[in-house]
């Protein structure tokens, strides 16, 4: 699809010809093509065509009365004096030059819109919800719409809403240059990101303009062909080596746009997320999940494993606990959380299962961040992550929360909680620890405050 760049090329393109040309005559071999514009062929014919504008994405044709907006979509194309190919030639446009302009489009997605001179301004802005271009935005507009969105930095900028005249080869080529993460939420954007983000835009896109723009598939001007590609970074460079620090470049599908970056300078996090029993884990996780961040949930895979029947016949044979074929929960329970020595039991047949599953969930995932929720992190020894994230409180809140959410006794619940490793020892080994002894708004500061922390 052409962006910012090839559109501009085009434009300059056709007012070198075009500009103080009339129409003379309009022929649509293909109506949608028009939008349905009855009227379109009449209302052009005399039309001085004065200049011709761009906006983000879009063509603006300036005449004496209309403004006819061209939109090219993904493989709208113009040819002068071209001979016409009856199965793409959708529009052609006769001047009184004596040159004819044509409109090729073979996906036939493209757009003409004809609107009133006096709207050229502000049509698409207001129609189209069109932003602004990125040397023409304000800033802290631009960095309000990212800051408040939870959608990866990579959606936003082709959110032509959000930033015009972006597309998938420079969103790719700017967040590679801004060493950030396609799938880094917008939330998580800090200003000086921000700030870099804008300026490689204008970067990017005025050196592709220099060049003409990108012909990788099929993108030309006129007959004119650019050379950007052969500048580009990372863009269609899977398995190369990144000209910053060598590592692979990797290609993935994020949100069904092929994605290229380099997993080294773009760099994501794996976040191992324990803590102890109601010490609110569970509420830093669901939290998370709410923040749109992806949550591999180990307890979860571990209620999958108990409806599997190998798996329950597997333990059956140890601890007996399977009636007419159905687990028997309470049974379960008392043996393991009774007996120390059947709980490292249990736990030896199901910890290499959950993390075979673990493993194989999070390497189909590309993200910014990946969070593996295991309560018991550290006692499995587990340490294929990049930070440990643990939630701390101190033992009395623990009680009392164990015992009223469990419905146990003060000598049940403590009885519970030293099966575990103790929390301070975790507290040790953890990487980052967030307090959690207070209320659950300033849990969740806390742990909006870590994320920010992640560069």
């Amino acid at each position: 699809m052409p962006e910012l760049p090839e559109v501009e090329v085009i434009r300059r393109n056709l007012e070198t010809v075009l500009k103080g040309d009339t129409i003379t005559n309009v022929t649509v071999f293909y109506r949608p093509i028009v939008s349905n514009n009855k009227d379109f062929e009449a209302k052009l014919i005399n039309q001085k065509i004065h200049t011709v504008e761009r906006q983000g994405k879009y063509l603006k044709f300036i005449l004496d009365d209309y403004c006819l907006i061209s939109h090219l979509r993904m493989e709208g194309k113009y040819f002068m004096d071209e001979k016409i190919d009856p199965k793409h030639t959708h529009v052609v446009f006769q001047l009184k030059s004596g040159h004819e302009l044509s409109y090729h489009d073979t996906r036939k997605f493209g757009r003409f819109e004809l609107i009133p001179i006096d709207e050229k301004d502000t049509f698409l802005n207001l129609s189209k919800k069109l932003a602004k271009d990125p040397d023409k935005i304000d800033f802290q507009e631009f960095y309000s719409k990212i800051k408040k969105s939870h959608l990866s930095i990579k959606e936003l900028l082709l959110d032509q809403s959000v930033i015009a005249g972006i597309g998938n080869i420079y969103a790719n080529e700017i967040l590679y240059l801004s060493k950030i993460h396609p799938d880094k939420r917008g939330f998580l954007i800090s200003i000086n990101e921000a700030k870099e983000i804008l300026e490689n835009s204008i970067k990017v896109l005025n050196l592709a303009i220099k060049m003409g723009g990108s012909t990788i598939d099929t993108f030309e001007s006129l007959g004119h062909r650019g050379k950007f590609q052969q500048y580009l970074n990372v863009h269609g460079k899977e398995n190369q080596n990144c000209p910053r620090c060598g590592e692979k470049i990797i290609k993935i599908q994020h949100k069904g746009r092929g994605t290229y970056f380099c997993p080294s300078c773009q760099k994501s996090y794996i976040i191992g997320l324990t803590g102890g029993i109601a010490t609110g884990k569970s509420t830093v996780s669901n939290y998370l999940k709410k923040l749109n961040i992806k949550v591999i949930d180990a307890d979860q895979i571990v209620h999958n494993l108990y409806q599997d029947h190998d798996f329950l016949k597997k333990i059956d044979k140890i601890f007996k606990v399977l009636e007419e074929d159905k687990l028997n929960k309470e049974k379960l329970k008392n043996e393991v959380f009774n007996n120390k020595r059947k709980l490292k039991k249990l736990e030896s047949i199901i910890h290499p299962l959950v993390f075979e599953k673990i493993e194989k969930s999070y390497q189909k995932y590309h993200e910014h961040i990946v969070v593996l929720d295991i309560p018991l992190l550290f006692e499995t020894n587990y340490q294929k992550y990049d930070q440990s994230l643990l939630i701390y409180t101190n033992e009395s809140i623990q009680i009392d929360r164990l015992m009223k959410r469990n419905h146990l006794t003060r000598k049940e619940a403590i009885k519970r909680i030293r099966l575990q490793l103790p929390l301070k020892e975790k507290k040790e080994r953890a990487t980052y620890t967030i307090s959690n002894e207070d209320s659950k708004e300033k849990l969740y500061e806390a742990t909006l405050n870590y994320l920010l922390s992640l560069k």
